[in-house]
């Protein structure tokens, strides 16, 4: 959960990530001025929307697009109500929102076709995933296929990279007008809902719903059997 941590990984892997500027409660309350004085020193007066985040939280809760100063001030106050640590990003020009299901044991993990959300909001917040119910998605994404194989391909990484286990959702922004992406984070315990792009993504790819629960299953069962078998000092 901790979107710091999971993007220092994924950037010492030269994995593709935003540019991102990150703080804690206790430096932005010991220097608001300093910390703002850095966050300019990352980013320019002109490098708005930035995206500020709480470190850990999920469903985009306590997120805000800013696109000014007071915004941002605002935008971090709000997400220290969420958490002890900001994240904050760049935003992505003409930006898609691409994604992708894994599956499998971290050595060997399968990607599923890329879904790509299309948010009702100006970006896909707390409300457009749960609330206004004006989000809609596309299930395959329509990219090129040599593209949609290099998102899966740093998606079975950023996995592995990140020693995930059985199953994540990997999220990336794209840039349609230079067909760079990003990765922007995975969320390791994935919604289950009917509405929900795991399962969806999976009987896009063939994989049914009942057989992607015994797979998990499975899964779990030689975790399971694998940490059982490991010795520990008393």
């Amino acid at each position: 959960m901790d979107k710091v941590l999971q993007k220092n990984v994924c950037q010492s892997y030269h994995l593709p990530v935003v540019p991102f500027f990150w703080f804690t409660q206790a430096e932005w309350k010991e220097n608001q001025s300093s910390v703002l004085t850095n966050l300019s020193r990352k980013f320019t007066s002109s490098a708005f929307p930035l995206f500020v985040k709480p470190a850990n939280q999920g469903s985009s809760d306590g997120i805000t697009k800013v696109k000014n100063q007071k915004e941002l001030v605002a935008g971090i106050k709000l997400a220290f109500t969420r958490d002890t640590k900001v994240l904050i990003e760049l935003g992505v020009n003409h930006v898609r929102e691409i994604e992708c299901a894994i599956l499998g044991p971290n050595h060997a993990p399968e990607a599923s076709v890329l879904g790509e959300i299309i948010p009702g909001n100006e970006f896909y917040d707390y409300s457009a995933k749960y609330l206004d119910n004006n989000s809609v998605d596309t299930i395959p994404a329509q990219l090129p296929p040599d593209l949609a194989e290099q998102i899966r391909a740093i998606a079975c990484l950023a996995f592995q990279v990140l020693d995930c286990y059985a199953l994540a959702r990997v999220d990336f922004l794209f840039n349609a007008q230079t067909n760079e992406f990003y990765l922007n984070e995975l969320n390791t315990m994935p919604g289950f809902t009917p509405i929900s792009m795991y399962p969806k993504l999976w009987k896009a790819s063939g994989l049914s719903f009942p057989d992607l629960l015994d797979q998990l299953i499975s899964l779990a069962y030689s975790r399971h059997q694998e940490k059982s078998s490991l010795s520990f000092s008393r």
